[in-house]
């Protein structure tokens, strides 16, 4: 733990590196060598790349028993894997298999691109995924309550402030809440500025 909390800000960027290489190699793999096994390989050193920047965030609080700059980045990082990522991926994925087509010499395939949600049902897929996120929220923390119960009112004097008897759902708890508040105003921010089409450049 001493090194992963010396070395964090390394660790991090090394992390990142290794996303964007996998990512890569799953490309090349699929449909520049047709592996379809072994870019199902890279699909999990991905997944276990994301929970590597997790364990980060969890091991940096759990140390430094506060919040910091580091852990917020995080915090991004892992939002923007979970709500826009696959998104992001599958966009890539067609471009990716589009190149490889013409490098080859074969026919370009025939794929549709993903429809890309606009203005008010840009919005409501956006307060969809928040009213998942917060259930989540609000069942795991009933579930905290009965298993250890809560402190009394009058320590509870801020937002990140302990509110279980137990150290680690306390943890869990205030990790949650930041992600949760940012979460939100990601969503307050489409319900205020709904997402606008994008205007189609026409050739001259």
């Amino acid at each position: 733990m001493n090194i992963l909390i010396e070395y964090r800000w390394a660790f991090l960027i090394g992390a990142e590196i290794v996303f964007w290489t996998t990512a890569i190699s799953f490309f090349l793999l699929r449909y520049g060598f047709r592996l379809h096994k072994a870019s199902f390989i890279v699909g999990i050193v991905l997944l276990l790349n994301e929970l590597f920047i997790l364990t980060l965030g969890v091991v940096d609080y759990y140390e430094t028993g506060k919040f910091s700059q580091f852990q917020i980045i995080i915090v991004i990082i892992l939002l923007y894997a979970v709500f826009y990522g696959k998104k992001d991926l599958r966009k890539l994925d067609l471009r990716m298999q589009r190149f490889v087509a013409k490098w080859r010499g074969e026919a370009l395939p025939m794929m549709e691109e993903p429809i890309e949600l606009t203005g008010w049902a840009h919005t409501k897929q956006e307060l969809l995924h928040w009213a998942i996120h917060l259930i989540l929220f609000a069942s795991t923390h009933i579930v905290f309550f009965f298993l250890y119960g809560l402190v009394s009112l009058e320590h509870i004097s801020s937002w990140d402030a302990d509110v279980f008897l137990n150290e680690t759902a306390n943890r869990v708890s205030k990790v949650w809440r930041i992600v949760l508040g940012v979460d939100t105003l990601i969503t307050l921010s489409y319900v205020i500025f709904p997402k606008k089409q994008k205007k189609e450049v026409l050739p001259r």
